[in-house]
This record gives C-alpha cells, structure tokens and sequence, in this order.
C-alpha cells in the first residue's frame, strides 16, 4: 500500500473499519439492511468461485495477474439482491484480541466498467459491494493478485443477502489462495550458481523460433503483416558477475535501442566490450532476424561456455511494438550432473521501459522517468491492449528457445589467445537474408588461459568489403583475420582474398577482428558483393562437412 493512500485511509478510518492507529481490523460484513444478527446456514446455496482452466491449480495464485471472480446462485429460483466481496489478509482475524496486524498488499479488486451492478464499498478496505437491490443470479468481479507481497495466503470473503431476514456468508463464499512459488514456466529450469565445479567446457546450439500470429494472438495483432517480425538475436555466454538484462532493473542503453528500434550495434558491442578470461562474456550469440513472411522460420546460433562462464543470456525485440521483447535472463548451464543436455522454454514479451505504449502500433512518447523493466502489462485493464483482464497462463507464447548441447570437450592445458586483441571467431559473418539455407551465425569468443610464450600470429589481413545488413548499401559488417604461426605449422587464413587450400593449422586458432561500415553501391559493386558471398558461401559449405566428417 503507498504511503500516501494509507495516511488517508486512515483519516477515513471509520467508514472503511480500520482502527485509528492505522492497524488493519477484520471487515464487518453484515447486510446494512439486515434485521437478523447471524447469517443463515448456507448449504451451496450461493458459490463464490475463480475462473480457471481445465489444467490450473485450483488453490494457487501467480503474483500480479488478473483473475475472475464469480458469485452466482445454484439455484436460478433463489436469487440474490445484495452482496459484498472482500479480498484480506486470513491473519485479520487475530488483529484485535491477539497483535494488531499491519496491513500488507493482498491485490486489488476491479469492477467492470460495462457491469452497473457493483461498486467500490464505501464500509470495508479492499471491497467491493452491489450498487442496486435487483436479483442477481450471479456477479462477476476482477481481482489483480499481489506483485511482491510478502503474504503467502490470500483469503476471498463474499456476502450475499436474498432480503433483510436472510443472509449467508462463509461456507462456499471463502476461498483461500496461496502464492504459487513453482518456477516461471520461462525460466530456466536450474538455479543460479556463482561458482561452477566442472572441469570442461561445452558447445551449444540455441535456436529461436517465433510463434507470434494473428491467430495465436488476434486482439489487435498489428495491421500491416508486412512490418511484423523479430530482430536478430543477440546475447552472450558469461560470468556469474555479468548481467545482459534483468526483470526489476533498468534496461541498458544497448537493450533500449535493441527493444525500441530492433538495432542490436550497442548491445553487441557491450558484449564484446565485457569479454574476458576471467568473467564477463565469452562468446557473442547472433542469430538471423526473422520479418514477414519468414517469421515462423528458426534462428539460430552456437556458443561455448565453460566453467567460469556458465551462463547466457539472450534478447529478441518484437516488432512493431512500443519497447517490447523477448528472451532469457542469466540461464544457468552448470548443474550437478554436468552441462545441461537440452532445453525448450516458452518466451512471453518483456517490456524494457523506455517507451509508453498499450499496445502493438500505439503512438510512441518516452516514458519519463523511465521504468524498470517488468513483464508486459499482462490482465491490462485498458481494452487496447492485446492482454486485456487477461491472465499469464491464458497467453500463449510468442516464441520457444530451444537449446541443445553438441559436445563436452575437456579443458585443454594451453589455449591460444592474443592478449590485448579482439576476440576469436568460431563462425562467419554473412548477410543475414542471403539464403534460406540455415548456415552457421557469426559468433565471437574469447580466447581463455591464454599463453604468448607458446602462440605467435601472422599479420592482419585486409579488411574484406563492407557486407550490409541488409540489400547491397547501407550500414554493415566488415571482418579482418589473421591466422597462427607455429614451427612446424602453416597458415591458415578464412580471409576470402586469402589462398584457399585447407592446410593443418586448426581453424580455432585463426582470429578474427569486426567492425561497422557503410557501403555506397551501385551495379558494379551489385555484382562484385554477389560474386564474393558466392564465393563465401561455398567456403563455408566446405567447412561445415569437414567439421561434420570431424565430429
């Protein structure tokens, strides 16, 4: 409860049965109409209810979601005219003959706008009561669970009066529900540890697929289909002492931009920034963006992690929307069994809170000051939103990350690593709508224990063109390499002006340098851009079957 609504709760402490301290006493619900002193004996006569699905728990509730209260008469012959609900802390009771009970949050209770039946009670906290002596055979109110209360129980109490001799409460008018502390169906499914005991290191492959449509989410799912779609996914392997993003806190001013504009240049620079031996990120996650009409078509992206860096992170923004995206926060890979084998998990839109916005294709205005960042506003009250007085496990998911281990290698006595230098490439840099072929992203690593004494490296080869995010201009990616030079060794080099025979230096010992650019084409340069991704294309179709022949 804020602050201010509690001192002025309690200059109104007698009309809402609160004592003047500002301790929370039991609400009194008797009819105030009522001539009988004691309800009348109920026998499932009248039935206060929560709306479920067929597959919810009946006796649980999830923090912050929207949930429908029914109270209705079992017999439409017997109908009544006056009721009263209240949602309260159980350990009210004891409040005035054993401690007085400070007041916690229990949630609130929301009439419907369109329902001139009920109205907010002017007698009880927390209470709503019937605006009118019609018959009612049933009544139907909303109730917004708790966000962060400590409160592991909630009780829901209703009255119902058939006329002023006859009233009935308890029995089937009281249901308690407890908070549900069973892990988010997106999150991983192991916790967190700070330090990881296993002696390898692993491989992943990590896979987004969007499910976002209009007919898994039809309330104003947005108009032009053509504008729909996923930016690229971008994450990182890191430390327990690094955080990509986190519910609760504000978004960085990479994920901003990811989130408001689907442009990933800042965050992924902040990865690359952080990486280290010794904590922060290890390996840049970068998977294929996915628009219309190829939104339902997989991205995908391989990582390594080890013991030090056993955890990821991901972000995927959705498009159109205010700041809206999804992914994973800091999942743990490390587990008392070994390195996680396999995983799918449901991902539901994350609000950033940078941009204000209810729903799809709302006008945008900066959120000011700006918010931490928190779930969509799912079970809105407003009717433009998409989530309208809908619950959480209503909401089917926008998408599924799937993840799957590929190898476990031990860690080798010595790993090659320039110290000082860009990270290692384990992948290409490639135009991200090229083919419909799933080839192998891009990804960047860094290079663990790193030795000097043993690892000397060629020269840096020429940047390569300016290969463009998108079409033949625009803002793109170039990459340099260079490759290891050992006494009994050759060079190997992936830079595509570079000679091509595959010779013995192993490729996880070429390094790779990438950086921005801008391309400003015309037909000739059309032609030269073709013919150079062809040729990458098939140096990486060539690669891809030496490391299968490998594994």
């Amino acid at each position: 409860m804020a602050k201010a609504s509690f001192i002025f709760i309690k200059h109104l402490a007698k009309n809402f049965n609160l004592q003047v301290s500002g301790k929370l006493v039991k609400c009194d619900q008797t009819p105030p109409q009522a001539t009988a002193e004691e309800p009348s004996e109920n026998k499932g006569l009248f039935k206060l209810s929560v709306e479920r699905k067929d597959n919810d728990m009946q006796d649980v509730y999830l923090p912050d979601q929207t949930y429908v209260l029914i109270l209705k008469t079992t017999n439409k012959t017997r109908p009544f005219r006056w009721f009263m609900i209240t949602v309260e802390d159980p350990d009210v009771d004891n409040s005035i003959n054993e401690y007085e009970q400070v007041p916690v949050d229990v949630g609130s209770l929301k009439t419907l706008a369109d329902n001139p039946q009920s109205r907010y009670s002017e007698k009880c906290f927390n209470s709503v009561e019937s605006a009118d002596n019609f018959d009612k055979e049933n009544v139907e109110i909303h109730w917004v669970s708790p966000k962060n209360s400590p409160k592991q129980i909630v009780r829901l109490r209703a009255t119902v009066a058939e006329n002023q001799e006859t009233w009935y409460s308890d029995d089937d008018l009281t249901i308690l529900l407890k908070k549900d502390t069973r892990r988010p169906l997106d999150s991983a499914p192991h916790p967190t540890v700070e330090n990881c005991e296993l002696n390898s290191e692993a491989r992943y492959e990590i896979v987004f697929k969007g499910h976002w449509s209009r007919l898994t989410h039809p309330r104003y799912y947005p108009s032009k289909p053509d504008e729909n779609g996923y930016s690229h996914m971008v994450g990182a392997s890191h430390g327990y002492d690094y955080t990509l993003w986190q519910l609760g806190t504000p978004a960085s001013p990479g994920l901003k931009l990811l989130a408001e504009d689907a442009n990933i240049t800042v965050i992924e620079r902040d990865i690359i920034n952080t990486m280290s031996a010794t904590g922060g990120t290890r390996t840049l996650i970068r998977g294929k963006r996915r628009h219309h009409p190829e939104m339902f078509e997989p991205s995908y992206a391989l990582f390594r992690a080890d013991s030090i860096h056993h955890m990821f992170s991901v972000v995927v923004a959705i498009k159109p929307s205010p700041d809206w995206f999804l992914g994973a926060s800091r999942f743990e890979l490390c587990t008392r069994n070994g390195w996680l084998k396999e995983y799918k998990m449901p991902l539901y839109p994350w609000d950033a809170g940078t941009m204000d916005g209810v729903s799809y294709e709302s006008p945008k205005s900066v959120t000011n000051p700006t918010d931490n960042i928190d779930r969509v506003e799912i079970g809105s009250f407003n009717s433009e939103s998409p989530f309208y007085q809908m619950n959480l496990n209503d909401l089917k998911p926008f998408a599924y990350l799937h993840l799957k281990r590929l190898s476990v290698d031990p860690i080798k006595g010595r790993n090659c690593n320039d110290e000082g230098q860009e990270p290692q490439t384990e992948g290409d840099v490639q135009n991200e709508q090229e083919s419909d072929v799933v080839e192998e992203p891009r990804v960047l690593e860094s290079k663990l224990h790193a030795n000097k004494d043993h690892c000397t490296f060629s020269d840096w080869y020429e940047w390569s063109p300016c290969v463009p995010d998108e079409g033949f201009c625009g803002f793109g990616t170039q990459i340099r390499t260079r490759s290891r030079l050992d006494n009994d060794h050759s060079i190997y080099s992936n830079n595509v002006n570079a000679p091509r025979d595959r010779i013995s230096c192993p490729e996880e010992h070429v390094l790779m340098q990438s950086q921005a650019c801008y391309e400003e084409t015309d037909n000739t340069s059309r032609q030269k851009h073709r013919k150079q991704r062809e040729r990458e294309r098939a140096q990486r179709e060539r690669e891809r079957a030496e490391e299968v022949g490998i594994d």
